[in-house]
């Protein structure tokens, strides 16, 4: 987890409103500057010190940044291409002036964050601010902010037969390596397969529903027969497919959102969002690893997105967490490459359009479509995405589009 200084002047009451960090990736004489380029550092699961005027609000980031033009609610005194940070703000109670914060701490503090060598505050968008600093200001400040709210996946606020559904025939695995498949659903019972009991046993549905609402209300379920039914281990295993939650060690353990506390406490933000090691593991066929970190990464705990396509607006599990560039061709560098993995696109259609190659985007980030039979179904639903801005163009992702575009794209 790190911790960052943001100063928003001229665009604190919109990002707070949109709940957003946004900052352009070049000047208008195409010069990048490292104070944009910080946000390519920020993780879900890190804090933002607030700053306009006066620190007013601290934030916990819920994405990393993506690529993402201007939004229409940032005022337009930088170019249109950027990068976008999704993050739930907790405003203060009373501000905290700069001066109500000790000199010294702001000399001691590295020139490389927020602080110029005389204890003002520098120009700049994003600053890396050290812990030392940070646990001081919460020590002394952190009763002006209010609790932090409970942050979850969007997956985590499924219904427990839309969470049910979503994981039909797949094999669940609890902390112990017992593993469970649901084999059917028929309310108010779902079916699951265990080693034990390979035909199947009959589960309340009840108890799935009432341990995902203690989890959305409390932030962390105990996993033990009188809290959640006589299935425990399949709850278990269930809420451990959710993005964003970890197992907590004791009798009984429990399943907790990863969260940092308003102390600092340093908060494992998981392996996979860091995408190191081998991005593939053995099951019954590569599966890709870093799938769920990625949409955790693209979409947070939003419930709904943009196609980037299409540029309809769906319930997330309807969108995929595309790369730009063919996943089997990329390097391994390239599969970690934010901009490459940045597109969400709609199972409605167009991902599979893209992936075919019917349709593709051209440099300026127009969406350019092959020619087909006219009056088929196919063309018209071609004609309705032609000449379309993609959404998840911009200067970082343009060479992965043009890989596309020379490679799979039916001219």
């Amino acid at each position: 987890m790190a911790y960052w200084w943001v100063n928003q002047s001229h665009s604190y009451g919109q990002e707070l409103e949109a709940e957003m960090l946004w900052a352009p990736t070049r000047t208008e004489k195409g010069h990048r500057q490292s104070h944009w380029e910080t946000m390519t550092e920020v993780r879900p699961g890190d804090t933002v010190i607030h700053y306009a005027s006066q620190v007013r609000a601290l934030s916990l980031t819920t994405t990393a940044a993506i690529p993402a033009r201007r939004p229409k609610e940032i005022p337009g005194l930088w170019g249109v291409e950027g990068r976008r940070v999704r993050t739930i703000y907790r405003e203060a109670s009373r501000g905290v002036p700069l001066a109500d914060i000790p000199h010294v701490w702001r000399t001691d503090h590295s020139l490389r964050g927020p602080f110029n060598r005389k204890g003002g505050v520098k120009q700049g968008y994003l600053f890396r601010v050290d812990e030392v600093f940070f646990e001081r200001f919460i020590e002394r400040f952190g009763h002006r902010f209010s609790d932090a709210p409970v942050v979850l996946s969007a997956e985590a606020k499924d219904s427990a037969p839309d969470l049910l559904r979503r994981l039909l025939g797949r094999e669940i695995t609890t902390l112990k390596g017992g593993r469970s498949r649901i084999i059917d659903i028929r309310p108010p019972y779902v079916l699951v397969a265990t080693e034990r009991s390979p035909k199947g046993e009959q589960i309340l549905i009840a108890d799935v529903e009432v341990a995902l609402e203690d989890l959305r209300a409390r932030g962390r379920v105990q996993i033990h027969p009188t809290e959640v039914g006589d299935y425990s281990a399949f709850i278990e295993a269930l809420l451990l497919t959710l993005p964003g939650v970890e197992a907590i060690d004791g009798t009984p353990p429990v399943i907790a959102v990863r969260f940092p506390a308003v102390s600092g406490a340093s908060t494992s933000s998981g392996e996979a969002l860091t995408y190191e090691g081998d991005l593939n593991r053995p099951v019954t066929a590569a599966q890709r690893r870093e799938q769920s970190a990625l949409r955790q990464l693209l979409f947070g705990a939003a419930d709904t997105a943009a196609c980037a396509l299409c540029g309809k607006i769906y319930p997330i599990r309807f969108l995929i967490a595309a790369h730009i560039k063919m996943r089997s061709l990329c390097s391994d560098e390239e599969r970690r490459d934010l901009a490459n993995i940045a597109m969400p696109a709609c199972q409605f259609g167009c991902d599979a359009l893209y992936e075919a190659g019917y349709i593709s985007v051209d440099s300026n980030g127009v969406i350019v479509s092959s020619a087909v039979e006219e009056n088929s179904a196919l063309s018209e639903r071609l004609k309705s995405l032609t000449g379309r801005l993609c959404l998840s163009f911009s200067d970082d992702s343009r060479r992965y589009f043009q890989w596309h575009l020379s490679t799979r794209f039916r001219d």
